[in-house]
C-alpha cells in the first residue's frame, strides 16, 4: 500500500507539472514583455512596475518549481539525459553571479575565480541549474542576510564549485538525508521557509550523471557549504 500511495503521488506530481508548464510560460513570457516594453517606454507607474516584477518574481519562482517536478519525474523514470560537450565552468559561474548579484538586497553575494580556466566536458544548460540551485539555497536559507560566497578551484583531476553561506544550517543527525527526494530538514519547516525537498535531489543527480559528486559541511545556526566536484575535461590525445 505504501508502495501504492508513493507511486499515485509520484503520478499526480508529473500530470500536474505538465498541465501547469504551458499555462505558467505563457504567463511569464507576457509579464516579461511588459517589463522590457516598460524598460524602453516608461508606461507603467511606480506602483504598476512594482506589481509587474512582483508577478514576474513569483512565476519564475513557480516555474522553478513545476521544471523541478518535471526533472523528478524524469530521473524516476531514468529519462533524465545530458547533452555534454567542454566548456570554461569559470565562464558559466562568473555570469550566473553577475545576473543574481543585482537581484539581492539583504545578501552579498561574492565571488572568487580559479586560476586559469576549468573546462570541463558536460551539460552546460543542467550544470546552471545546479548552481543557481545552490545560491537560491544559500539566500533562502539565510533568512536574515549576510554573505554569500561563491568560490572555485581545481585540483589535479577536478574542478570545485563552493558556495558557503552563514544561514540556519543543517542538523548534523540530517545531513545524510539531504539528497533524498522529498525530503526537508526540520529547522526548515519550524522557521516556515517554503520549499517541497526536490531541489537537492535534482542537484545530486545531476551531477551523478556527470560523474561528480556533491558534498555538504554544516552546523546548525552556523551555516553550510555545498560543494560540487567535477571531472575536468582531458582533451583526447593527438595521433601521430
Amino acid at each position: 500500500q505504501a508502495e501504492a500511495a508513493v507511486q499515485a503521488r509520484d503520478a499526480f506530481f508529473s500530470v500536474a507539472a505538465h498541465e501547469l508548464k504551458t499555462p505558467l510560460t505563457s504567463l511569464l513570457g507576457q509579464a516579461q514583455l511588459l517589463q522590457r516594453r516598460d524598460a524602453r517606454e516608461q508606461i507603467l507607474a511606480e506602483r504598476e512596475r512594482r506589481s509587474v516584477d512582483m508577478i514576474v518574481a513569483q512565476a519564475q519562482r513557480l516555474n522553478r518549481l513545476t521544471l523541478g517536478l518535471l526533472d523528478t519525474a524524469r530521473i524516476q523514470q531514468g529519462r533524465l539525459t545530458l547533452d555534454r560537450a567542454p566548456f570554461d565552468l569559470a565562464d558559466l559561474v562568473q555570469r550566473i553571479v553577475g545576473e543574481i548579484q543585482p537581484t539581492l538586497k539583504a545578501h552579498r553575494l561574492s565571488y572568487t575565480p580559479p586560476d586559469g580556466p576549468l573546462v570541463v566536458h558536460g551539460d552546460a544548460l543542467r550544470l546552471e541549474q545546479v548552481v543557481i540551485n545552490l545560491i537560491e539555497n544559500a539566500v533562502k536559507y539565510s533568512p536574515a542576510g549576510g554573505p554569500i560566497d561563491v568560490q572555485l578551484a581545481r585540483d589535479a583531476t577536478e574542478a570545485a564549485v563552493r558556495v558557503a553561506d552563514q544561514g540556519i544550517g543543517i542538523p548534523a543527525a540530517e545531513l545524510p538525508h539531504l539528497f533524498t527526494r522529498f525530503y526537508r530538514a526540520a529547522n526548515a519547516s519550524r522557521g516556515q521557509i517554503s520549499g517541497m525537498g526536490i531541489g537537492l535531489f535534482v542537484v545530486h543527480e545531476i551531477i551523478t550523471l556527470h560523474g561528480g559528486r556533491v558534498t555538504v559541511e554544516s552546523e546548525e545556526g552556523r551555516g553550510s557549504v555545498f560543494t560540487v566536484h567535477l571531472p575536468l575535461h582531458e582533451p583526447p590525445a593527438s595521433s601521430g
